[in-house]
């Protein structure tokens, strides 16, 4: 049976060729894309940030793309960009087209003025502010900490509480009820040696397009915000890791020190670009793929392999093609893996060995390891000469 409202999500590692393949659905069945990278979501740096070029996206409109000033972004926030884009979403459909989002990641960075605090203390901030998700986030996911703060500054609700309001009406993502049930959920992922030598290669190309002269004008107009901030466009790969070399003036960056600083720039794009990737995966494989119970209604989700370029494109449209015919696909992963996204997220305190641990698997790992049962044993001997 026919798709009646279709909406296709195509996501994954950066470097998959999800632009390609999003191009290729939308120009086929009469879509748009509305992107879903943060990174790209700044004007300028556009070979920084790997945007589609006008030859790429061949007559397919993008939206949320170019659209923040990288020096005032203060404020904006994920729950800015998912209100714009199901009124994106609501616009295209009225428009009878499909509507195709693209990306490679959940949110965007803001300001944050209490940047230099440690972790420690921002969680104590996020603890008095919101208890019940200080309890889900380890004092160390920092970034996952000050989100959840930003969220109660930028919207005066709990973290928490917009969850539970999320999965009790129909705004949850994959869990719950769907806003959208004839939703289709492409998942790209390829080989880790494959992905990381596709991403290396990438940098290389970027330099040949003309990434120099693109930091050079990016910086000259925005120096006094660059040089006094860590967030926003700052948090883009492809730009803070040339800073450095930026510094120097135009003489200097010719100078034997900045050529191997900008060389240096490089190796750690490819660096953090292959970091991102695999933290990319990660996250993917625990938020999209995992089941907590039989009941959870998922979207349609499927996995392609884009180890061999060749076949990303068949592949895709392949796929997409039977799901408009009716035909549904629910991935199945490793029986591990379906964790109760509680018990994966639960923090437990080792009074023994005084830390926090994050996660069930990781609490069982930790007190059937060497080092805890050591310090139980020694705890327990002093323990016993105190009350002897």
């Amino acid at each position: 049976m026919p798709r009646k409202d279709p909406i296709i999500f195509v996501i994954g590692c950066t470097g998959t060729g999800k632009s390609d393949l999003g191009v290729a659905i939308a120009k086929k069945y009469n879509g748009e894309i509305i992107s879903v990278d943060s990174m790209q979501f700044y004007q300028g740096l556009d070979i920084a940030t790997n945007k589609i070029t006008v030859e790429e996206a061949d007559g397919v409109p993008h939206h949320m793309m170019s659209f923040l000033d990288p020096s005032s972004t203060a404020g904006y926030h994920v729950h800015q960009f998912r209100s714009e884009a199901l009124r994106l979403i609501d616009e295209i459909r009225d428009r009878y087209r499909i509507p195709i989002l693209v990306g490679d990641d959940e949110t965007s960075d803001t300001e944050f003025p209490e940047n230099d605090l440690s972790n420690a203390e921002l969680w104590e901030m996020l603890k008095k502010i919101d208890p019940e998700s200080a309890k889900l986030i380890h004092p160390n996911r920092r970034k996952r900490v000050i989100r959840a703060i930003e969220v109660f500054r930028q919207t005066g609700k709990k973290k928490s509480e917009l969850i539970k309001e999320q999965k009790s009406s129909e705004n949850a993502d994959l869990g719950g009820r769907l806003r959208y049930p004839d939703s289709l959920v492409i998942y790209m992922d390829a080989a880790p040696e494959v992905l990381e030598k596709r991403l290396d290669t990438r940098v290389e190309k970027m330099i040949r397009m003309g990434l120099k002269n693109e930091l050079i004008a990016f910086y000259d107009k925005h120096k006094s915000f660059i040089s006094s901030n860590s967030y926003g466009v700052m948090q883009c790969i492809g730009l803070k890791e040339f800073v450095p070399w930026l510094s120097l003036d135009t003489e200097q960056r010719e100078s034997r020190q900045g050529i191997k600083l900008f060389e240096q720039g490089c190796e750690d794009v490819k660096l953090h670009t292959r970091q991102y990737a695999r933290r990319q995966r990660r996250w993917y494989m625990s938020r999209l793929l995992r089941r907590s119970d039989g009941e959870r209604k998922m979207a349609s989700t499927k996995m392609i392999d884009t180890s061999d370029k060749s076949l990303i494109i068949s592949t895709g449209m392949d796929i997409v093609d039977s799901w408009m015919s009716g035909i549904n696909y629910f991935e199945e992963v490793p029986q591990g893996s379906r964790l109760n996204s509680v018990d994966a997220n639960i923090l437990k305190t080792c009074d023994v060995c005084n830390i926090i641990i994050s996660g069930k698997n990781n609490w069982e790992k930790h007190i059937a390891g060497k080092p805890h049962r050591h310090r139980q044993k020694k705890f327990a001997s002093q323990r016993t000469g105190i009350t002897a």
